[in-house]
């Protein structure tokens, strides 16, 4: 089968969709597919384009088999406001579509959203090539915009759900990372035979419990007795990161308790001069780390934060959750209650919930986890076996040969595929 993948993000990103949009691609030509993906130029999270792809307008490339055909569009220094978002989101658009018409023969469109835009480009060339076309929504687009004030209330925010009602229905499939987005689209419109839920797998062959670790804290000079309350992954609007900042502030008093930000984004500048005006010291920021390195960090984590705005509920599952899960450590999640995030973690029952945007409330809840050691070694534990049993890569991709099954008119669903016995480190 001939596949082409519309998606803003893939390798060499290591954050947010790339490694599952990266992922998929690979596997499914592993499978046999012909998978071309037309992508942008690499540059999230730092919202700048890696070097070495600087200056071009469009490049082909193979990687692993999968042919990956980039194209420039417009990349703000930060994510802004609506009209640098639509900026950012329409050119991309318009550079897909434009590399979608040369791309070649394909039976089937596979489109990454958000941005809700680029399903319109998916549906356009569907129709010129009589082909269906199937959307991954890996976000409410209008309901995130909405969470982190780039939309308010009114004309515009109608005016954006309706084009996504409009795409998502015309859409073959939809597939849904969580059972919030089916609910919130089968309420606006959207047909529940149109809905399939897929969820992201978590790396637990990549990421894993590591006893006595202490490499990651030797190379970052961070002592065995500090307790570490370590977030990951992007800086941005929707993770509200200032709300960790002002629970350091609160904490700075207490002994040996280090507040750790590893990762990348548009709001790490501030993040920076917030940290310096307040003149914390128990509070440090980290780069992305190497991929090599990723179960060492996890590892030497006492506590792993999750943060996000209030208003954050069904619009957005965060990645980093499924790599929290699969380091068998316990999770601390500043979240709305109504969130999808809140809703795994009470499932899994693998971490604390405290009110979003309420620093006391985390600085509070990373002290009394500080003080249990048991019940810190229970949530981990807990977190661990829900990724293993739920959530591996090899779970998922099953769940992916099937769907793509269907629209290879195959009659039989491949063959089960044992799971590789998780390492034992």
């Amino acid at each position: 089968m001939r596949i082409l993948v519309l998606g803003t993000n893939y390798v060499p990103e290591r954050t947010g969709v790339a490694p599952f949009n990266t992922g998929l691609c690979e596997y499914l030509a592993e499978k046999g597919c012909q998978v071309t993906i037309v992508t942008a130029f690499p540059y999230y999270p730092e919202w700048r384009v890696l070097d070495g792809y600087r200056g071009r307008i469009f490049q082909k490339e193979r990687i692993h088999g999968v042919e990956v055909r980039r194209v420039r569009h417009f990349v703000p220094s930060r994510g802004g406001n609506l009209l640098v978002r639509l900026a950012h989101d329409l050119s991309f658009t318009i550079g897909a579509f434009l590399a979608g018409l040369f791309a070649g023969e394909f039976d089937l469109i596979y489109c990454v959203c958000p941005p809700p835009t680029l399903a319109i480009a998916a549906y356009v060339l569907a129709r010129m090539r009589n082909k269906p076309y199937v959307i991954k929504l890996t976000d409410l687009a209008s309901d995130a915009a909405l969470a982190t004030g780039i939309l308010k209330d009114g004309r515009t925010i109608r005016i954006a759900r309706a084009i996504e009602k409009f795409v998502y229905c015309k859409a073959e499939r939809v597939i849904c990372l969580c059972q919030g987005f089916i609910e919130k689209l089968t309420v606006r419109g959207v047909s529940p035979e149109k809905l399939k839920l897929i969820p992201d797998w978590a790396d637990t062959q990549g990421v894993y419990p590591i006893a006595g670790a202490t490499l990651f804290r030797q190379a970052n000079d961070l002592s065995r007795d500090q307790f570490l309350a370590v977030h990951t992954g992007n800086m941005g609007r929707k993770q509200d990161l200032m709300n960790v900042v002002r629970a350091a502030d609160l904490s700075q008093n207490t002994p040996d308790l280090i507040w750790l930000l590893v990762g990348n984004g548009e709001e790490r500048g501030a993040l920076e001069r917030e940290i310096r005006n307040r003149e914390l010291r128990n509070i440090r920021l980290l780069p992305l780390q190497p991929a090599e390195g990723l179960a060492e960090m996890y590892a030497a984590a006492d506590v792993l934060l999750l943060n996000q705005k209030a208003a954050v509920e069904d619009s957005v599952i965060p990645s980093k959750l499924l790599t929290y899960m699969s380091a068998g450590r316990a999770v601390l999640a500043a979240v709305s209650e109504k969130s999808e995030a809140a809703r795994y973690i009470r499932r899994a029952q693998c971490g604390l919930l405290v009110p979003a945007e309420a620093p006391k409330a985390l600085a509070e809840a990373v002290l009394a986890l500080c003080r249990d050691s048991a019940l810190r070694q229970r949530l981990g534990a807990n977190g661990r076996s829900y990724a293993e049993r739920h959530l591996t890569r090899q779970k998922v991709l099953r769940e992916y040969d099937v769907f793509f099954s269907t629209f290879a008119g195959d009659k039989e669903a491949p063959p089960e595929i044992p799971e590789p016995v998780a390492a034992s480190r």
